[in-house]
C-alpha cells in the first residue's frame, strides 16, 4: 500500500502527517501545494467536499481510496 498526501509545506498538520508516516516506514508520495498555486489547491478541496489539508488518499493496486486528513490517518494505520 502506497499513500499519497497532498498539503502545504507550513501546515502543521500536514508536517505532523508526513512525520507519522515516516515513523511507521510507509511508502509515501508527497504533492506539496505553494501559496501561489492555492486556487489549484482550492479547486481540489472543493471537488473532494474537504476544507482542510492534508488530504490523504491510500492506494493499493489500482485501487485508490479517500483517508481523510492526519487523525483519520491516525486511525487508518493502527487497524493495518
Amino acid at each position: 500500500m502506497k499513500y499519497i498526501v497532498f498539503c502545504k509545506p507550513s501546515c502543521p498538520y500536514c508536517v505532523q502527517a508526513v512525520k507519522l508516516l515516516e515513523d511507521k516506514n510507509k511508502n509515501f508520495k508527497i504533492v506539496n501545494f505553494n501559496d501561489d498555486q492555492s486556487q489549484v489547491l482550492q479547486e481540489i478541496k472543493t471537488a473532494l467536499e474537504w476544507p482542510t489539508v492534508p488530504i490523504i488518499f491510500s492506494k493499493d493496486e489500482s485501487v485508490l481510496n479517500f483517508v481523510g486528513g492526519y487523525t483519520d490517518l491516525i486511525k487508518q494505520i493502527e487497524d493495518e
